[in-house]
């Protein structure tokens, strides 16, 4: 099974001709200067050379001289360049490559044409259109105290060494984002969830939605005033990744009955209180619209 597509070869020789050229002094009384792709791409002949004279000539890569199948008066005074010359009685010039140095060339660029290759079929996340996300984000006590910046500024940011940063960079402008607590009545540390179902007095004191009018940018210019005090400047930086949303609020809530949620919503909440921020399902936010005031 063939696993190394015949471009490679032509990609080795258009980086590696000078090698040759002793066989082209042979051949053609001068040395090759330049070798391009033809245009388009892939079309014949694969490569067009240029010689010292000025002299272009064009060049038919193969892997062995029987896989030749074009016609010959295109490349007359040119040359077909194989890894194997299995036709020594074929008309037309031909260049019989060093398969120690292709292989030696092939495994010093295989990162280089695997990453070239990759990129050509699989796309930036980025810029994959998607459906708009709904996503929630829990402020507690301390950074509930850059809320009304943030409301002012229209723009939202987290720290520069936020753990849920690459889940950050994927929001994008027509998102819904919704900012939800802090909680009221609920102890400090680490609660259980069987804790946190059963307290009946529990509250959210606040849920504001709004619509995200930029995508992810980064911005380390000061807007919020706050500093939590649980990270250092160089964590916090801050606040540099952010977004931008619209100043009209879709939704803004006070004090919602936690107790009264539905057990599904219960656990989404005591998800979203550990790991701050989520791509969350619209039915914990239709539960915390029926049970707000």
């Amino acid at each position: 099974m063939k696993w190394i597509d015949e471009k490679v070869l032509q990609k080795y020789f258009k980086e590696s001709f000078e090698q040759y050229n002793n066989w082209f002094l042979k051949e053609f009384d001068e040395k090759l200067v330049s070798v391009e792709y033809n245009q388009p791409f892939d079309r014949f002949p694969d490569l067009y050379g240029v010689l010292e004279s000025g002299k272009r000539i064009g060049m038919e890569v193969e892997w062995t001289t029987k896989d030749f199948n074009h016609d010959h008066s295109v490349i007359s005074d040119g040359l077909i360049i194989v890894l194997q010359n299995n036709d020594p009685f074929f008309e037309l010039k031909q260049l019989e490559l060093s398969k120690e140095k292709f292989e030696k060339w092939y495994v010093k660029n295989s990162k280089r044409i695997f990453t070239e290759s990759i990129n050509t079929v699989i796309k930036d996340k980025s810029k994959i259109k998607r459906p708009p996300k709904l996503w929630f984000y829990y402020s507690g006590t301390d950074s509930f105290k850059n809320r009304e910046k943030t409301l002012q500024s229209k723009t939202f940011g987290v720290p520069f060494n936020f753990r849920q940063k690459e889940r950050f960079q994927d929001i994008r402008k027509g998102d819904l984002f919704c900012f939800i607590g802090p909680f009221k009545n609920m102890r400090g540390g680490r609660v259980q969830f069987d804790e946190f179902k059963k307290n009946r007095k529990l509250l959210c004191k606040d849920l504001t939605l709004v619509r995200i009018t930029t995508d992810y940018f980064y911005d380390e210019n000061e807007i919020w005033e706050h500093k939590v005090n649980y990270l250092t400047d160089d964590n916090l930086k801050n606040y540099p990744h952010r977004f931008n949303f619209d100043s009209q609020h879709i939704l803004n809530l006070k004090d919602i009955k936690i107790g009264r949620l539905s057990l599904t919503s219960k656990k989404g909440l005591h998800t979203l209180l550990y790991t701050i921020f989520w791509d969350g399902k619209p039915e914990l936010l239709i539960d915390l619209i029926s049970r707000s005031k």
